[in-house]
């Protein structure tokens, strides 16, 4: 009786996590289905990825059946990391992630570093602040 209730509780908490949006789905990203191969996704579905502890959403118009070389954290074109809402300031900065897009006078925190951004990436990009100083950032505070 105790598992059954227990598995009827999450699979509400799963219904329920669906209908959030990005912003507080990052909070809870455990409760969306773990990525998996095979699986055939459709763009807005959301996964969560445990080797990055992540939680991505797939890119419009990239619907896809997943395959093992082909996860979350090394396709940005299929893939968007869904991260807690930060402001990009030097008071609040965006925690860098490998295939994100970065913005002009965004302010990015990686490692314990601040980066500024000083110009649009105008796509989603592999390499993290600490790769692209001089060519998008320039690093504020170590």
């Amino acid at each position: 009786m105790r598992k059954e209730r227990a598995r009827q509780n999450r699979k509400l908490q799963m219904i329920k996590a669906a209908e959030l949006p990005d912003a507080q789905a990052a909070q809870v990203p455990t409760l969306y289905p773990d990525w998996r191969a095979g699986e055939v996704v459709k763009p807005g579905d959301r996964r969560y990825y445990p080797p990055t502890d992540k939680l991505y959403k797939v890119r419009d118009g990239q619907g896809h059946t997943t395959q093992a070389d082909w996860t979350p954290d090394v396709t940005p074109t299929m893939w968007e990391v869904i991260d807690v809402e930060h402001a990009g300031t030097l008071d609040d900065p965006i925690p860098a992630a490998a295939n994100m897009e970065y913005f002009k006078d965004k302010y990015y925190v990686e490692a314990g570093t601040v980066y500024r951004c000083t110009r649009d990436t105008q796509q989603p990009v592999s390499q993290l602040p600490s790769e692209l100083v001089g060519v998008y950032f320039e690093a504020v505070q170590p």
